[in-house]
Parts: C-alpha cells; sequence; structure tokens
C-alpha cells in the first residue's frame, strides 16, 4: 500500500513538474528579456530550429518525467489538429495574389528548382530508408512517413540574422530572397504532403491506400470546406462592430470548425488550413485583415504547442535509426541546398563571393517539416511514423546551427563593410 501511494506522490509530483516546466516555458517566451536575447544570432538561431521547445517537450515525455504516455499523446490529438489547421492557415495567407506576381524571376527559378532537387534526394532517402531500415512494411503503412521524410526536404527557414549581422544593400538582397523563399517552399511542402495524404486513409489494421477517385473526392471536399470557411468569415466579420473579441471569436471558430471537419472526415489539417489561408488572402475584404492580425498574432504559441508535442510523442522511436536517418538529413541539406542556390541566384549576385554565409541559409529546415512528420505519428502511433518525426526533429536541431559553424570561415574570407542594414526574421 505504501509503495503504491509513493509511486502515486512520484506521478503526480513528475505531472505538476512537467506542467509548471511547460508553463515556464512559455512564460519565459513572451518576456521582454526573451526579446532581447532574440537579438543575438545563435540565441535566433537556436530558436528558430524550436530546440527549446522541443527539449521541453523531451523532458515531459516518456522517457524523462512521463508526464505524457502513449494516452496522454492520443488525448492530444485535438489540441494538435487545431495547432495543425492555425499553421496552415498562416501558411495560407501568405499565398495573395499581388504577393505571388510580384515574385522575382530568379526567386521563382530558385524555388523551382530546388523543390525538384528536394524531391529527388528525399525521395532517394525514403526509399533508402524503407529498403533498409523497414523492408517488412507495407506500403500503406509506410507512405505517410516516407512522405513526411521526402518533404522536409523541400524549403528552408526564412531566419538569416545569425548567418550574417552586417549587411550590404547587395546581401540585403540576398537575404530578402532568402526569407521570401521560406515562406514559398513551406506552402509548397504543405501542398505536396496534404496531396498525398488524401490517398492514405487510417483504418483499425493500419493505414491503407484507398482508390484514386476517392483521394480525389476528399481533395474536391477539402476545398470544398476551406471555401466555406473563408468566405463564412467574411460574412461573419461584415457582421461585427469591429472590436477586437469579436474578431478573436471569429478566429477561434474558424480555426476550431476546421480542425473538426479534418478530424471527422479523415482530411489533412493542414491542407485544409492552407487552402482556407489562400482563400480568405484572396477575398480582398477589409474585414478580413483583423482576422488575419488574430492568426498571426497566436502563431507563436501554436508552433510551441507543436513542438513541445514533438518531443513528447516520441516515446517508441528506434534512436539509433532516427539519429542515422536524421544526421543524413541534416549533412544532405547542407551539402546540397547551398549548390541549389549558388546555381539559381548566385550569377545575380556577381559582386558577392561564393562562398558568402547567406548562400547557407536555405540548409537550415523549415519548422512546417515538423507540422508534416507529427501528423502521421500522432495519427497512426508506429514506430516508423516516431522515427520519422525523430530524425526530422534531430535535423531540424542540426540545421538550426550548422549552416553559423559552416559559414564562419567564409565570413571570415569576406571584405570588411560598414553596417547598413539588419534584415529580421
Amino acid at each position: 500500500m505504501l509503495a503504491e501511494t509513493g509511486e502515486g506522490a512520484t506521478r503526480v509530483l513528475a505531472i505538476f513538474a512537467g506542467i509548471a516546466l511547460v508553463g515556464i516555458a512559455a512564460t519565459f517566451a513572451t518576456t521582454r528579456f526573451y526579446a532581447r536575447l532574440q537579438r543575438h544570432r545563435w540565441v535566433a538561431a537556436f530558436t528558430a530550429g524550436g530546440w527549446f521547445a522541443m527539449i521541453t517537450g523531451i523532458v515531459i515525455g516518456p522517457r524523462v518525467l512521463a508526464v505524457l504516455d502513449a494516452e496522454g499523446t492520443q488525448a492530444l490529438q485535438p489540441l494538435l489538429y487545431i495547432a495543425l489547421a492555425w499553421i496552415g492557415l498562416i501558411v495560407g495567407l501568405q499565398l495573395r495574389r499581388p504577393l505571388l506576381a510580384a515574385i522575382p524571376a530568379e526567386l521563382a527559378r530558385w524555388i523551382r528548382l530546388d523543390t525538384i532537387v528536394s524531391l529527388l534526394v528525399g525521395t532517394a532517402v525514403a526509399i533508402g530508408w524503407w529498403r533498409i531500415m523497414a523492408p517488412e512494411a507495407a506500403f500503406g503503412t509506410i507512405l505517410l512517413p516516407a512522405l513526411a521524410l521526402a518533404v522536409a526536404f523541400i524549403g528552408w527557414a526564412p531566419e538569416t540574422r545569425s548567418l550574417r549581422p552586417d549587411l550590404t544593400p547587395r546581401s540585403g538582397e540576398l537575404a530578402q530572397l532568402v526569407q521570401a523563399g521560406g515562406g514559398l517552399g513551406a506552402a509548397i511542402a504543405v501542398l505536396i504532403f496534404g496531396l498525398g495524404n488524401q490517398f492514405v486513409r487510417i483504418d483499425p489494421d493500419g493505414p491503407i491506400v484507398i482508390e484514386p477517385w476517392l483521394g480525389l473526392v476528399e481533395l474536391f471536399l477539402s476545398a470544398g470546406v476551406a471555401i466555406m470557411l473563408g468566405t463564412g468569415a467574411r460574412l461573419l466579420l461584415r457582421r461585427t462592430s469591429g472590436a477586437a473579441q469579436e474578431s478573436l471569436v471569429i478566429t477561434l471558430s474558424l480555426v476550431l470548425i476546421g480542425a473538426g471537419f479534418a478530424a471527422e472526415l479523415g482530411l489533412s489539417p493542414l491542407l485544409n488550413g492552407l487552402i482556407a489561408g489562400g482563400v480568405i488572402a484572396n477575398l480582398r475584404d477589409p474585414h478580413l485583415r483583423d482576422l488575419e492580425r488574430g492568426l498571426q498574432s497566436a502563431e507563436p504559441a501554436m508552433a510551441v504547442l507543436m513542438l513541445v508535442a514533438c518531443g513528447s510523442v516520441i516515446g517508441g522511436i528506434d534512436v539509433g535509426e532516427a539519429v542515422v536517418l536524421g544526421l543524413a538529413v541534416a549533412i544532405l541539406r547542407l551539402v546540397v541546398k547551398p549548390l541549389v542556390a549558388r546555381h539559381s541566384v548566385g550569377p545575380g549576385f556577381p559582386d558577392l563571393p561564393p562562398r558568402d554565409p547567406l548562400f547557407l541559409g536555405p540548409a537550415r529546415m523549415p519548422l512546417v517539416a515538423i507540422a508534416v512528420a507529427i501528423g502521421p505519428a500522432i495519427v497512426t502511433q508506429d514506430a516508423a511514423s516516431e522515427t520519422v518525426l525523430g530524425a526530422v526533429m534531430l535535423a531540424t536541431l542540426l540545421s538550426a546551427v550548422s549552416p553559423g559553424l559552416a559559414g564562419r570561415r567564409s565570413r571570415a574570407e569576406l571584405p570588411a563593410s560598414p553596417i547598413q542594414g539588419e534584415i529580421k526574421s
């Protein structure tokens, strides 16, 4: 009896410590001191890679404090659907027609080549992992984690401050291209994974690949739901007084309804959110600006929730396999991404040396890669999906700092120049 009481008390204490840790981390992220720390380029690199939030998730996960186990992770699924729908909306809001029409030709060429090369490399890595690490896995079971692994190569994080704090006008232009390309790459990654996700259904016996016509029906259903949400939000906002609390209620309703549709109909919350965000961005209604501001203001909180959840759901991974796979992804990105960048936009910047650290920026993994990888891990709860999530997390952490380390020598070789400005990401 005393042993059971002691175990129960220890469990309660661990849960309390985990909740307190998450609360402290979330509160610290909103302080002015934390904002000042963000001005230091290495702190910016760590936070851009999600180091702090993911480590917090690992601490409260089954491998340390065990605040969350398999049942607790399943209970988190509705919250994660909401976070993923929110992130999809944020990404979709960037797809405004005037902005897309103003994309420079060199950036369009860069994004096009990067997407093609990334898919080729990512597909090769995913097939190699399947054949070497999980040859016995069924195609339906392995498709979603393999697709998430391939999509993880697309795009990059837009943070540039830690690469080169002193920007000349020309290097400032390159930094702007890196930042803009990061947003476009995120939209492409969500779109490709969302389309693939429509052709997989989660049954009690595991994931199965459905008939193509059913996948197309679900795709049109996603588009219909997204259009309904976007136009519905416009109608509701037109009937408000413009108060911030009214816009907040409509924003929350939009996200909750979208996440609910995705959960009940087996749709992708990321894809639903992406399409709804694109619809909202192109309705050209002044009332929707309040909605956009509300969504964007809560983006950091949703990202932290997702990253903490990632760290807490990888209890069943094969650590060795995840480490090898994560290292492979990080190294390949560090090699391939700068080569594509120099080939695509390097000729447009002949006054910048080929080893300018900003060309290393695209090696950084975007956080949307984690948003893509966590879906299969939460829904299927199989070892393959959790291993891919762990690999993507490790690659994200490593790629957040590896370009800065690799660029230190390059930066030392660059000619000194006065500070002309600083581009903040």
